[in-house]
């Protein structure tokens, strides 16, 4: 398995292994607009490394949804 990282900007998001990023490549894409995303996975391909993250971005979202509706429900009771 190999460590990968990810690289976005506005137009998209671009995925890497982690050993292939060496510093003039963080150059060439911070110049192109890309900044690091925070999450790395360790995944078999690159293709297993995006439903990692998309799996990890659902389940973030799921549980900001979760947390959002318990505070409608407790700002609804107390605000009655």
């Amino acid at each position: 398995m190999s460590l990968y990282v990810f690289y976005y900007n506005e137009s998209g998001a671009r995925v890497f292994t982690k050993s292939s990023v060496n510093d003039e490549a963080k150059e060439l894409l911070k110049r192109k607009g890309y900044k690091k995303h925070f999450f790395e996975v360790e995944a078999t391909s690159a293709k297993e490394a995006i439903a990692k993250m998309k799996s990890n971005d659902d389940d973030y979202l799921k549980e900001l949804k979760d947390y959002s509706d318990s505070l409608l429900f407790v700002g609804l009771v107390g605000g009655a």
